[in-house]
């Protein structure tokens, strides 16, 4: 600690000098973490518009398949799913629906399977057997509210009979508004099949049955890509966002790795301008260096006074180039100077970003105060008693 002490003294001896330096190397700070800023609030504004649907990340089958339990079960079990249920026959989970209080005003509405964990339907109780979440196109449409009575019609026609399924049904809640653009109803999987099973014409005890198709959803935005290739790869043709996200991995990768490029060359005159003023003033006093070490003083100490320098010269030029760099980010912010950001923030600056600059910039010192520290370590006690 007696280097420390002997370096920050040295500091507040010369103020200007110092002064000089923090505000030199804070110039060199504050850019790199506006433009690290500008990178996370760019990145974070897309991701959030596309996070913000969970459809972004549903991927749902264009054609009619055949899947077993077995299939399901490994595709559950994939780390990028994060919610997957078997749909029936796209053709077959449609009905005419109309609420109990308003015969006659009917619309035509899908049947979607539901499970718990459905993306869609976050924050809503998951519906039982004899009820149904609404679409909010379809509630609008019929003048629905939540536990209004229902009726679902499906129908056949059999050897030149027209035939009809008449299902009653309870909207237990109204879906959010983008939870689906069509007019459809969240069920239970058993509606589904048992409408597939009335329009097929099929008995109880018929064949284990196929799902024709399912409803997934990736466990994080950038798992998209991914699900989607290994569907591919089986060949199940997909409907999904895929290449908004995949647009939006790549200007995350393309962002870092412009941000690494100038942040190397930044680095590189930080680590440079520390050094050569470290130096500089170890050159400077390198007669008081010597009188100390003819004093008594191990060469490790000495060794240590330019380290601790640089080391503060770092952290107060984060401090003020941080200060620097969030003034700036607020003008970006406030006069939209990159374009409307609708409401969010172009330049996101946090404690995050001052953290990692300050311990970047310490080890960018720690390296930068190498060569002055050597030259602090070749001092000769005999030079301290040469009048030079």
């Amino acid at each position: 600690m007696r280097a420390l002490r002997l370096a920050l003294a040295d500091l507040r001896r010369e103020p200007a000098f110092t002064l000089c330096s923090v505000l030199a190397l804070a110039a060199v700070i504050a850019p790199l973490i506006l433009l690290a800023g500008l990178r996370a609030g760019v990145v974070a504004g897309l991701k959030e518009d596309l996070a913000s649907s969970p459809r972004a990340r549903e991927i749902a089958n264009v054609q009619n398949l055949a899947l077993d339990e077995a299939w399901f079960a490994r595709i559950a079990a994939r780390p990028e799913v994060g919610f997957v249920v078997p749909r029936t026959r796209l053709l077959a989970a449609t009905g005419s629906l109309e609420a109990a209080a308003r015969p006659g005003r009917v619309a035509t509405v899908e049947v979607l399977p539901t499970a718990p964990g459905d993306p869609l339907l976050a924050g809503i109780a998951q519906p039982r057997e004899g009820q149904v979440v609404v679409t909010a196109s379809a509630a609008q449409r019929l003048g629905l509210n939540a536990g209004d009575a229902l009726r679902l019609r499906v129908v056949r026609v059999m050897e030149g009979r027209r035939e009809a399924l008449n299902l009653d049904l309870v909207a237990v809640a109204i879906a959010p508004l983008g939870a689906f653009d069509r007019d459809a109803v969240f069920a239970p999987p058993a509606l589904g099949r048992r409408m597939q099973d009335f329009l097929d014409n099929r008995g109880e005890d018929a064949a284990p049955r196929r799902s024709e198709g399912f409803r997934l959803h990736a466990r994080r935005l950038e798992d998209v890509p991914a699900l989607v290739a290994a569907l591919q790869e089986q060949g199940i043709e997909t409907r999904s966002r895929v290449e908004d996200v995949a647009a939006l991995l790549a200007l995350d990768r393309n962002l870092t790795a412009g941000f690494v490029v100038i942040a190397a060359v930044g680095g590189t005159g930080f680590v440079l301008g520390l050094g050569a003023a470290l130096w500089a003033a170890v050159a400077r006093k390198r007669r008081t260096l010597s009188l100390l070490r003819l004093m008594g003083m191990r060469r490790a100490t000495l060794v240590m006074i330019p380290v601790w320098q640089g080391i503060a010269y770092a952290v107060a030029g984060s401090v003020v180039g941080t200060a620097l760099a969030a003034g700036a980010a607020r003008l970006v912010n406030r006069l939209s100077l990159l374009g409307a950001a609708d409401g969010r923030d172009l330049a996101r600056i946090g404690l995050d970003e001052f953290a990692a600059a300050t311990m970047l910039a310490a080890g960018a010192a720690v390296l930068a105060s190498g060569v002055a520290a050597a030259r602090a370590a070749g001092a000769d006690p005999a030079e301290g008693l040469r009048d030079e």
